[in-house]
């Protein structure tokens, strides 16, 4: 492959631009932080395409998405303009739309072009007389184009056709996809799994078949005349069929072989690439077009061919975001500056520096400045300063108000206070007497008065400070845990102050059931009648009431559930049960203040 510095060449336009988009098939567009400009180059001195190679004088502004056809370079800015140049008697240039404004994608074909819509409607043009009858239904999140044929991926990942019948037959159910690509014999297809599928017909003897990536998903998809092109995801480019001559060797093993985007010529045996680390490789056999883009700390972020021309995205190096200011503009303040976000790494670390009105601040290259008696009346600000190559890019904070002077000292401030909240227990079961205690400290001379308010949960109550102290008998509390806080009023001699916050757990009682039974009118094969007395003993006054389980064992099985009242008392009564040894596991399930009991008995009836 021929190898030329591009940029140095005298064909190259070059237009600013900046939220761009990818190739035409392109279903996402580039990032925001790739923004840059766009050149353009080729052969001048062919007549068809000579035209589409100059970017108009009045394309101004930031450029979101460009594409080429054989005779024609199209554009879309980032307010969603369109504008279409090149050879002035092609219908993809005489009868581009005008009035659009919300467009985000652009296609061209020989002869016919497309916009994709930010809402996901479509809008064509061009010399094939169906190419803009748009189904008015039809919403797309990737289109392309091919001849008089238009190809849109569907929100829901399925794939149609609009304008001319398709030269040949595609694929039925294609679904979940995410991107398209097409030429004059063949289309590619990219799903979400990263597989892609191919149809087409072999007139330029490229195979249609897929080949086997080694388990690896592709990412993008590039079809070219009688060739096909992916990126996998590690990077590396795979190609095949009548491949253009001289293809690199992007394997992605590295930055300068790791691929970020592709492009092919819809019509020549030719293909371009761009590295991870912005090196664009221009490939095939047309000499106008071919090259390798490799200077002065450019970077390239996408490229569009078209027949004896070519685009490409150069990032710009740039300020992303511009440097802020917090703090407050005051003397005896601190200021700090959150320095601007670069679109590109500079060649050495930015530099900052802080400034007073349009002078700046001797010395003061940090990110924080204490703002001092020099600079009351001046408005602040802080500027960064990078440089890469040739190119460097100063950005500045918007500029704070003018330096207020140290503000009129208040009246002397009463002595603070602490209060430390104490709960004694912490943690203990349900009925059980607590206090909570609040004590005062100050920093003052003079001992605290007033009243501390206790608030445990929902619950308040106020009570004297004597000494330093107060402290709150706790009414009863049920099951849970509660925030415990306390405030003291403050006096006329110490501020007023609020505890942290502590917690205090109740929780379930233990409880214990037991059994006892009664056997009585034995017979030589039955006991007439089996009484079993059922106890759950707990802490005074809570109530028991709940349930047992009484599960027997032995001659016979049986299991019952029975009532406990609040004394925790039951009986269960079983008649004619069997002669023999019988166990019994009782199981009381507890209540919101009881916790859960288990207990057995034996008995011989």
């Amino acid at each position: 492959m021929r190898l030329r510095i591009l940029l140095a060449a005298a064909a190259v336009s070059v237009l600013v631009l900046g939220a761009v988009g990818g190739p035409a098939h392109a279903a996402t567009p580039l990032p925001t932080d790739l923004a840059g400009t766009v050149i353009t180059w080729g052969d001048e001195s062919n007549t068809e395409s000579s035209a589409a190679i100059p970017v108009p004088g009045d394309l101004t502004g930031l450029v979101r998405s460009v594409a080429a056809s054989a005779v024609a370079t199209g554009a879309v800015t980032v307010d969603g303009q369109v504008k279409v140049w090149g050879d002035p008697d092609a219908p993809e240039v005489s009868e581009a739309p005008a009035g659009i404004t919300d467009a985000t994608t652009i296609v061209l074909s020989t002869g016919n072009g497309a916009v994709l819509h930010a809402d996901g409607r479509i809008t064509a043009w061009g010399s094939s007389p169906q190419i803009s009858a748009i189904p008015s239904d039809l919403r797309a999140k990737a289109i392309a184009l091919t001849g008089g044929t238009g190809y849109a991926v569907r929100p829901d990942g399925t794939l149609t056709t609009w304008g001319a019948t398709p030269a040949y037959s595609t694929p039925a159910e294609l679904t979940d996809l995410v991107d398209v690509s097409v030429s004059v014999d063949r289309a590619l297809a990219l799903h979400a799994n990263g597989t892609v599928t191919i149809w087409g017909f072999d007139d330029y003897a490229g195979p249609l078949s897929v080949p086997d990536f080694g388990g690896k998903k592709v990412i993008k998809v590039a079809s070219g005349t009688g060739y096909s092109a992916v990126v996998l995801d590690d990077g590396s480019l795979k190609t095949w069929g009548n491949m253009p001559p001289g293809e690199p060797p992007l394997d992605g093993q590295s930055a300068a072989t790791k691929v970020v985007a592709i492009s092919t010529s819809a019509t020549e045996r030719t293909a371009g690439a761009v590295s991870a680390d912005g090196n664009m490789y221009v490939w095939g056999g047309n000499n106008a077009m071919t090259g390798v883009f490799l200077s002065g700390g450019k970077s390239v972020a996408a490229v569009a061919l078209g027949e004896n021309h070519a685009a490409a995205i150069v990032t710009a190096f740039r300020a992303l975001t511009q440097p802020t200011v917090t703090g407050t503009p005051e003397v005896g303040q601190t200021l700090t500056a959150t320095p601007a976000t670069l679109s590109l790494t500079p060649d050495a670390p930015a530099t900052g520096q802080w400034y007073a009105g349009n002078d700046p601040i001797a010395g003061k290259t940090a990110t924080t400045l204490i703002v001092d008696d020099t600079l009351v009346g001046k408005t602040i600000s802080y500027r960064t300063t990078a440089t890469r190559g040739a190119d460097t890019v100063a950005s500045s904070s918007t500029q704070t108000g003018a330096v207020a002077p140290v503000p009129t000292v208040d009246p002397v401030p009463l002595p603070t206070s602490t209060v430390s909240v104490s709960v004694s227990p912490a943690r203990a079961a349900v009925g059980t007497a607590r206090a909570v205690t609040a004590t005062v400290t100050t920093a003052g001379t003079l001992a605290p008065t007033g009243t501390v308010t206790f608030t445990v949960g929902t619950t308040t109550a106020t009570t004297p400070l004597t000494a330093g102290r107060a402290t709150w008998q706790l009414p009863s509390l049920k099951v849970g845990a509660y925030r415990v806080s306390a405030t003291y009023s403050g006096d006329a001699n110490t501020a007023a102050s609020t505890s942290t916050v502590s917690t205090l757990t109740v929780t379930k009682a233990t409880s214990k059931v037991t059994g006892k039974a009664k056997v009585t009118g034995k017979t030589r094969k039955v006991a007439k009648k089996v009484t079993l007395t059922l106890t759950v003993k707990s802490t005074k006054g809570l109530s028991a009431a709940g349930t047992v389980s009484v599960k027997l064992t032995g001659a016979s099985k049986m299991t019952v559930t029975t009532s406990v009242n609040a004394a925790g008392k039951a009986t269960v009564t079983y008649k004619n049960l069997k002669r023999g040894k019988y166990t019994v596991k009782l199981t009381y399930t507890g209540n919101q203040s009881m916790a859960r009991s288990t207990g057995s008995l034996k008995f011989k009836a």
